[in-house]
């Protein structure tokens, strides 16, 4: 894996339009990302689908309809993609983290893995996202770390904080299509205050075969549906904002979802459903490969660890080695990938431990954990409408056996061709005819198993205690500064890993990364912090 992303690093001087001249205009990036969706998208292929401005972006864009996240659940799969690792190699692999009964804890990352954004912001960029973090080794919502990642993170998330001629980074995540949209009391607080237009009814919308068609469904459904349409609005006044902003000829966008649909047996299942999700890169004219044609459709691998290497790539800066992922979204960069990989763990209290290899056209399924049924009564899950009347069907003895599948116990592995059998009920793995494709399967997942670190291996008890010794957050211990007789002042962290963030004279906090010339009479603060510790306290000098 470390050789193929240094092949792709050596590449990137063959890319037309190439990559260093992409680090030279210093493009702004946007990455817009909707919750909890799959494919429903007009520009996808959904004939039901009301997404105006998704498909008008999608017509002068390349669309990726392979793109998987690496769980099926939202901070596994965030953990993952904002540090480019799958997340059992940091940690992050159990939803969520703070969410376990026995020990507090989060998640922390080997001290030199940092977040892609941070390394971004090292750069120059002027980094920002929105209210939701959910990294694992943070808390869900804004304010709650590290610090070092963003220079603004909030409800008010915009590219207007910057420097003038700074280049931005932004991180939008767009919340009208969670799985809460759907949720009776939230659907009744909507209509009332007019908030969800009704652009789908029930009776446009398909039931996939693992729900009997029932209409309690069919309405989740086509809620859904009307959900994506108000999120597909919020995604047309952002790219009206560049537009006015006089930016959009500077900015690539990227839009995407951050995981499979927020229905039963789509979010948290690492099933098609679950975790294959659209993605549309936008490249203004002047910043467009050559190689690359507009409203084209790439059917390439993609996995979420590929996004912040290729952020990167576009950025001019170099790739780590520890990440997972390599520069997919820029054509010529990488080496196509073989295979995407998926895993799902502990949800709320019920334990899982599911790994899934997939290529273009089969999935393999390890369920170390076999015997369990997918389905289980998750709290947050049992107040949407579809899982009740699930509940009530099964309990009843009303459901098909495509339908029982996943309520019954799990077996130890599942093959499917998603070719033939797209939303996987019809399980390959006693199938003579793919003897050879289950060898290569299980051969792939071994030998992904073997390539990275898995927290899992251990309980969660004893990795809780490993992060956070006795249930209590460590903090980060604090910088140093010295200042010479020039007026330099340089910050020393005191573990080389930790991240440092500085202030002079009370201004904006600021990422350190170099020696600082301070202006006379200045006072200049410090901090440092690890992910998933406490930040340090401040340190103080004056000129």
């Amino acid at each position: 894996m470390r050789i193929r992303l240094n092949m792709a690093i050596l590449c990137l001087a063959l890319v037309p339009l190439t990559a260093s001249a992409l680090a030279q205009q210093r493009p702004n990036i946007l990455l817009i990302m909707a919750e909890d969706m799959s494919a429903r998208v007009g520009a996808f292929g959904d004939s039901v689908a009301v997404t105006p401005n998704l498909d008008r972006l999608a017509s002068t864009s390349v669309r990726y309809p392979n793109t998987f996240t690496t769980a099926g659940v939202c901070a596994p799969s965030r953990a993952a993609h904002i540090l480019a690792v799958h997340q059992m190699s940091v940690g992050g692999q159990h939803m969520r983290t703070r969410s376990f009964k026995e020990s507090a804890y989060r998640s922390v990352p080997p001290a030199h893995i940092k977040a892609y954004p941070e390394l971004l912001r090292r750069q120059g960029y002027y980094t920002f996202t929105s209210s939701k973090l959910d990294y694992q080794f943070s808390n869900t919502s804004a304010g709650s770390g590290p610090f070092s990642i963003w220079d603004y993170e909030g409800p008010q998330s915009t590219w207007q904080g910057r420097a003038e001629g700074q280049p931005f980074f932004g991180f939008v995540t767009l919340n009208q299509s969670h799985e809460r949209q759907m949720f009776p009391d939230v659907v009744a607080a909507n209509n009332a205050t007019g908030t969800r237009s009704q652009v789908v009814n029930p009776d446009q919308v398909l039931v996939p075969p693992y729900y009997p068609d029932h209409a309690a469904i069919r309405a989740d459904i086509a809620q859904h549906y009307n959900n994506i349409f108000t999120m597909d609005q919020m995604v047309g006044k952002l790219l009206r904002q560049l537009e006015e902003d006089g930016l959009a000829d500077n900015t690539i966008v990227i839009w995407t979802t951050d995981h499979g649909d927020g229905l039963p047996r789509g979010k948290r299942e690492i099933y098609d459903s679950g975790i294959k999700v659209p993605l549309i890169v936008h490249w203004p004219a002047d910043l467009k490969p050559a190689m690359l044609n507009p409203d084209s459709i790439d059917k390439k691998l993609v996995s979420f660890v590929d996004i912040g290497p290729s952020v990167l790539t576009i950025a001019g800066i170099p790739v780590p080695d520890y990440m997972h992922g390599s520069a997919q979204l820029v054509p010529g960069a990488s080496p196509k990938r073989d295979y995407i990989y998926a895993a799902k763990d502990r949800l709320d209290g019920f334990n899982f431990r599911e790994r899934a290899v997939r290529d273009g056209q089969f999935k393999y399924i390890a369920n170390l954990l076999p015997g369990l049924p997918g389905a289980t009564h998750i709290t947050y899950r049992d107040q949407l409408a579809t899982m009740q009347t699930l509940w009530q069907q099964f309990g009843a003895d009303k459901l098909n056996a495509a339908q029982r599948l996943w309520f019954e116990p799990r077996p130890a592995e599942e093959l499917y061709d998603i070719v033939a059998d797209p939303h996987e009920i019809n399980n390959l793995i006693n199938s003579v005819e793919q003897a050879a494709t289950l060898a290569r399967m299980r051969s792939a997942l071994t030998d992904w198993r073997v390539a990275i670190v898995d927290y899992s291996e251990t309980a969660e008890l004893q990795m809780a205690k490993d992060f956070w010794p006795n249930g209590k957050q460590p903090v980060t211990q604090a910088p140093e500064i010295s200042i010479d007789n020039l007026g330099t002042a340089s910050i020393a962290p005191a573990a080389v890993d930790d991240s440092v963030g500085y202030r002079v004279n009370g201004g904006a906090w600021k990422l350190y990364s170099k020696p600082l010339s301070l202006p006379k009479s200045a006072i200049v603060e410090a901090k440092s912090v690890r992910y998933g510790w406490a930040e340090s306290q401040l340190t103080r000098a004056s000129l």
